[in-house]
């Protein structure tokens, strides 16, 4: 049987672990936490994770299947998206031996990654893959519910059988590129803006824009005026055409069930509507 190994990316949003971990947990062989030895975020800013963090993932894994990681990911010198394809890189050799290397972040939810997981172990590529998922992107946590981006076909790199990357996780250049319809979750903007600040000037874009000014429009959008911003993605604006509204917590979206140390994930059918409504349909 083909074996899988997943790694993540353990900084300033490493709580959000405690949601993408159990979807994944017992459907791959090991995992790996990727942790700044210096606790330092890729533009070098420090950071703190508490003790209590690390005493819930020593209860969650009682399989024994979480490696961490630790080495100087930060490098004075790099740009934050030189230090986070290093990082990468870096993780994919930690990783040893497998058939398929999966890196996801903190922040991102597999709809239903059991399923994803068997399609990669059925799959017999003849050379070097990525393969790339659909992303439901929530963009704000409202009052009674989020506001989503709508009209995207966003997707993101998870899984290849060649971890060599290029530009953060993506290979562009040696591994051929295969999209499939399998959906994440990305909770990515839905933070409070304490959260999204921090984010804004730590994450590997933080150069690439002006953060303040999207910082700015962030916290302007709400529940009342969010249908008349469009084309708003702050990288390429067509990526995002515009943002619509669904009621719910996230639980809600996810429909998911922890009851640690066992872990129950149920299948979720929102996330299915969800999408239907991103392309329009």
């Amino acid at each position: 049987m083909a074996t899988i190994k997943v790694g993540f990316l353990i900084s300033y949003d490493y709580e959000f672990i405690k949601i993408s971990l159990p979807r994944v947990y017992s459907e791959v062989e090991e995992i790996y936490f990727a942790v700044d030895v210096n606790g330092l975020t890729w533009s070098g800013e420090p950071i703190v994770i508490a003790d209590e963090f690390w005493d819930w993932v020593n209860e969650f894994d009682i399989e024994k299947k979480i490696r961490i990681y630790r080495d100087h990911f930060y490098v004075d010198g790099l740009t934050p998206m030189e230090c986070d394809t290093r990082e990468r890189n870096l993780l994919g050799k930690q990783m040893g031996e497998a058939d398929w290397y999966v890196q996801i972040d903190s922040d991102e939810y597999f709809d239903d990654f059991p399923a994803f997981a068997q399609k990669l172990r059925e799959f017999k590529p003849s050379g070097p893959v990525t393969i790339g998922c659909k992303i439901i992107t929530l963009f704000k946590h409202v009052a009674k519910g989020y506001l989503f981006v709508a009209g995207s076909r966003e997707v993101l790199d998870f899984a290849t059988n060649n971890p060599i990357y290029d530009i953060a996780r993506n290979n562009t250049s040696g591994n051929e590129q295969i999209e499939w319809e399998d959906l994440v979750l990305h909770q990515s903007w839905a933070r409070t803006p304490e959260e999204i600040y921090l984010k804004l000037h730590n994450w590997s874009h933080k150069d690439d824009f002006n953060v303040e000014s999207f910082f700015k429009l962030w916290n302007a959008i709400d529940e009342h005026n969010f249908h008349v911003v469009q084309n708003f993605h702050p990288l390429a604006p067509g990526i995002w055409p515009s943002l619509k509204y669904v009621e719910g917590g996230l639980d809600g979206l996810l429909n998911f069930e922890v009851e640690e140390p066992e872990v129950s994930v149920k299948r979720k059918p929102l996330l299915s509507r969800l999408w239907k409504e991103i392309k329009g349909r």
